[in-house]
């Protein structure tokens, strides 16, 4: 009997990058020139990252499964690639190892996070909305505690 191999986490992570740039270039595609023009440098980083990350090996099961944490890696790695001068494929391996040993988790929706605000909003609220709400709810838990003078 044949078993079908695990799929691995760089075949999973490409396919991540792989949608965040088809969603990508969907967005691009309704700007005006202007705001093309003005993204030049992020649509040459995303293009990059797309195309070394998926031709090249600088991808590794463990990094892979890193990344795999987060809904859009591809935003990811494309904002510190922006930041390399001389970026190449050989950067690119270096590049994802200090993106995960720098990464701080505030800059960046986890999945994790996305899905408890999802379910604690609802499934068929944008993201960016139940990111709202939560902070709406937030606020006004602090101001009550203020108001009250109790810690919060």
């Amino acid at each position: 009997m044949k078993k079908n191999k695990p799929i691995s986490n760089v075949t999973l992570i490409q396919e991540r990058i792989e949608r965040n740039y088809r969603d990508f270039k969907n967005n691009i595609l309704w700007l005006d020139s202007t705001a093309v023009f003005d993204l030049a440098p992020t649509i040459a980083a995303v293009s990059e990252v797309y195309k070394y990350t998926m031709n090249g090996d600088c991808l590794e099961e463990e990094s892979a499964a890193y990344l795999l944490q987060y809904d859009n890696p591809l935003k990811i790695l494309s904002d510190a690639w922006k930041d390399y001068n001389e970026a190449d494929e050989y950067q690119m391996y270096d590049l994802i190892g200090d993106v995960i040993d720098g990464d701080d988790g505030e800059d960046y929706l986890s999945i994790e996070l996305a899905d408890e605000l999802r379910d604690k909003y609802g499934g068929d609220i944008p993201i960016e909305a139940a990111i709202m709400c939560e902070i709406v709810e937030l606020g006004k838990k602090l101001f009550k505690a203020e108001y009250l003078n109790q810690p919060v």
